[in-house]
């Protein structure tokens, strides 16, 4: 597959709006991948994939030169198709985006279940700069507004594609690859693909599932100076013991019951799931992480759980569930809190 020529500078093919955006940063250099993705992406030619870890900078590699070519065109449509898989991902993205959108004057539309219908409304009747959508948000605009897409999407340049790594091999992906089929049918033309993706093994199964039947084109972005960082991983094993729920029930005093509540001794946690709780929280207090989760109903009960750890030691609760059944307003608080400066923990089920 093809491979960048590392020596060239991409940063002065930026249109001059989006290098003063850089300047404004303080950013001393650009990062090899942004650096990398710079031509490719201008070219309009090519689909690409930028594969780096998290926080590696694939945001800004993809946008930088989307928002110069952008620039240097005009034209009324949405521009830019973003899918991602998370609407909480889209939130930070349009967070991150908008700053630069604002200065440019291209109009950054986030796009799911959360998002009022008004403000979807007039996105469609002003269509224009970029839209942050997941699968089925926009499985839905096909649904209800197809006969619209062919004006809407006339002029689309890109189709971004977030944690490409998430879609393959699960039926979601194959939603998705019919989703940029369709967009790229109704638009009239095809629109060159971006996929934004952690590290995989198989690059070249990436990119086969980006454009299928044409993997061998797609252009690779990947690090090339090793940073040295090192994956870590501990497994633990816990044994299931059924609670005994009436242990030594004859010895409480009516003042222990009252303490420990009533209903909490009755329901009491299973032996295994008590000590994973107190695991977590003497390892992790303190300091930002994510804990994925198998069930959601797992991921309120832990911390759940976790909270009564942090009120048994006097301290701040840490430990706040997320996933998508609970409220906008409880995702959101639970969201910012995790940018903020107090150490967090965010329990949600895996992607």
């Amino acid at each position: 597959m093809p491979s960048s020529n590392r020596t060239s500078s991409g940063f002065d093919h930026l249109h001059e709006r989006v290098r003063r955006w850089i300047w404004q940063q303080q950013w001393m250099e650009l990062r090899d991948i942004q650096e990398q993705a710079i031509a490719p992406i201008l070219s309009s030619q090519r689909d690409v994939i930028i594969s780096a870890a998290t926080a590696g900078g694939k945001t800004e590699a993809a946008f930088l030169p989307i928002f110069s070519k952008l620039m240097d065109e005009t034209g009324s449509g949405i521009r830019v198709l973003y899918i991602s898989p998370l609407k909480a991902l889209i939130n930070d993205q349009y967070r991150r985006l908008s700053q630069m959108g604002e200065l440019l004057e291209i109009p950054i539309h986030p796009w799911h279940g959360d998002i009022d219908a008004g403000r979807k409304q007039r996105a469609l009747r002003h269509p224009s700069g970029v839209v942050l959508i997941t699968p089925e948000s926009l499985e839905a605009l096909f649904v209800r507004r197809g006969y619209e897409l062919a004006g809407i999407f006339q002029a689309l340049r890109y189709l971004v594609i977030d944690e490409l790594h998430s879609f393959i091999g699960v039926e979601r992906g194959k939603q998705l690859q019919s989703l940029m089929h369709r967009v790229e049918q109704v638009a009239g033309h095809s629109v060159p693909r971006i996929g934004l993706s952690a590290t995989l093994g198989d690059m070249g199964l990436a990119a086969e599932f980006l454009r299928p039947g044409e993997g061998e084109k797609v252009w690779l972005v990947q690090p090339e100076d090793d940073d040295g960082q090192e994956l870590k991983i501990q497994v633990r094993g816990y044994r299931i013991l059924a609670p005994d729920l009436f242990e030594d029930e004859d010895e409480k005093s009516e003042a222990d019951v009252d303490e420990a509540g009533a209903d909490e001794i009755k329901t009491a946690d299973s032996k295994d799931k008590s000590d994973i709780a107190a695991h977590l929280f003497k390892v992790l207090r303190g300091t930002n992480n994510l804990i994925f989760i198998n069930r959601r109903a797992d991921v309120e009960a832990y911390a759940d759980r976790l909270r009564r750890l942090c009120e048994q030691q006097r301290l701040p609760n840490e430990f706040l569930p997320h996933h998508g059944s609970l409220s906008k307003d409880l995702r959101e608080e639970a969201e910012q809190a995790l940018k903020g400066d107090r150490p967090l923990q965010l329990s949600a089920p895996p992607r």
